[in-house]
Order: structure tokens, then sequence, then C-alpha cells
């Protein structure tokens, strides 16, 4: 494990201004979605009126936090991983691995971005049930957050491969985010 002991990589500007970006997109989608559940709950048990648009436009919300956040997780390493067989090999072996790693999951970046643009696709001329709205943009969450897991995958994967690093960030740690 002496693989972990240096500092993590810095950032350069784009990449500090795509997480930024990406951030404050997150932060504003989960603090829409809380206040229009929050409105939902205190509509219905105090005025017995539900909006029945709010649960639809939330869980769209929600699967659009969870495709754009993925390539945050991605950053800093808090995706669930099974890490002990690299920690047995020795460390050429080990950066071997890790080459691997970073190739099957570029790989499967790729197929997702290729299989979300089928979806859009796909969807594109259907409507949600209660909005009415394009059900293309529900599913463009998909080749979105593909592109921006390769891009992060981009960003860390030298420092991955070689040392076993991956970004830190001062609002989250992988170590903070294990169960």
């Amino acid at each position: 494990m002496s693989e972990e002991a240096s500092s993590p990589p810095t950032s350069g500007r784009a990449e500090r201004a795509l997480v930024a970006v990406n951030s404050g997109v997150l932060i504003a989608l989960m603090a829409a979605m809380a206040l229009l559940v929050i409105a939902n709950v205190i509509a219905r048990y105090a005025f017995n009126h539900s909006f029945v648009w709010a649960e639809e436009l939330s869980r769209y919300m929600m699967i659009w936090v969870g495709f754009l956040g993925s390539g945050l997780v991605l950053r800093i390493g808090a995706h669930l991983a099974v890490d002990v067989f690299q920690d047995l090999l020795p460390r050429r072996a080990a950066q071997a691995m890790r080459v691997a790693v970073v190739a099957v999951l570029a790989g499967a970046f790729v197929a997702m971005l290729w299989l979300g643009a089928q979806y859009v696709d796909f969807a594109w001329g259907q409507e949600t049930p209660v909005l009415n709205w394009n059900f293309g943009l529900v599913y463009l969450a998909i080749p979105i957050g593909a592109v921006l897991m390769l891009v992060y995958l981009g960003f860390i994967a030298a420092g991955y491969v070689r040392d076993r690093q991956f970004r830190s960030d001062g609002a989250l740690s992988p170590e903070e985010a294990t169960l």
C-alpha cells in the first residue's frame, strides 16, 4: 500500500472548471428535487392537494443526478471496487492490472455513450406521461453522463495507473464515502 502514500495529483484549470460546473448543476438539481418533494408532502398533508407532476419530475431529476454525479465519484475513487488483489501483486504487475481496469472502464463508458445515444434516438418522439415532455431529454442523461465519466477517467488515468491515486476533493474523500 506504499503506492498510496504520495499526495494526489493536482487538477488543471479545465478540470477545476468542469468540476465546478458539474457540482453546481448537481447541487441545483438536488436542491430543487428536495424542495419539490417537501413542497408536495406539505401540500398533500396540509392542504389535501398534491402536485401530480412532482413525482415524475423528481424521478427524472434523480436520474440526471445519478448520471451527472457518477463522473465526480469516479474522479475521487469512491465507486465500489475490489482492489485487494492488486495489493498482493508486485508494482509492475499491479500497474498492468490498473491499465486493464482503465481500458475496461473506457470501453464500458464508450458502450454506455453509444447505447445511451440509441436510447435518446428511440425515445425522442415519445412524451412523458404527466408532463408531456420529450422522453429523449430524460434519456439524454445517459450519454452525457458517459462523456463526463470518460473525461474524468482521462483526468485520473495516469495517476491511477502509476500510483493508484485519485483526485482529492475538499468536500468528499473516498474514505469518507465508504460505508
